[in-house]
């Protein structure tokens, strides 16, 4: 989805993490009690009111995984629309590092370590899918920008 341009919709920040390790992505798969249900997402949550995009994703993944992150890059942002509640979600990816362990699930029904070549067998959530593809033109770009690099050396 592009950029919205309605006015009249609130428009509701939600910054999520991407984790990478060794060659691998996190993925949180939703429970089968949240909206969205047993859908594959990128842990995070809405930015509540005073608050920056990366407070609101280091308070959502302690309440979330228990765990302490670094927050990396921040990616260009996917929007949804929530037609059944008038707004539109901007879903605001940042590459972010695991600073301690372990994992302890308080929402989510389980996660994953997913290789790169198996990413698209999971069952995302349509905004998840969106940054899913930012991720890895970002990802893409990366990689080859350090094969010029060798290249030129």
């Amino acid at each position: 989805m592009s950029i919205p341009s309605e006015h009249s919709k609130n428009v509701v920040m939600v910054p999520c993490a991407i984790f990478e390790k060794d060659g691998q992505l996190f993925a949180a798969q939703r429970s089968s009690t949240m909206s969205l249900p047993l859908k594959w997402e990128f842990p995070g949550g809405k930015v509540d009111e005073g608050e920056s995009e990366v407070e609101a994703l280091h308070r959502e993944i302690m309440e979330e995984l228990s765990i302490e992150i670094e927050i990396g890059p921040r990616l260009a942002p996917a929007y949804k629309e929530d037609p059944t509640r008038n707004r539109i979600i901007c879903l605001v990816p940042y590459i972010c590092r695991v600073m301690s362990s372990p994992i302890i699930l308080t929402e989510h029904a389980q996660y994953k370590w997913v290789r790169m070549d198996q990413l698209s067998k999971l069952d995302w959530a349509d905004a998840d899918l969106e940054v899913l593809d930012t991720y890895l033109k970002y990802r893409d770009q990366r990689l080859l920008c350090r094969t010029k690099l060798k290249v030129r050396a």
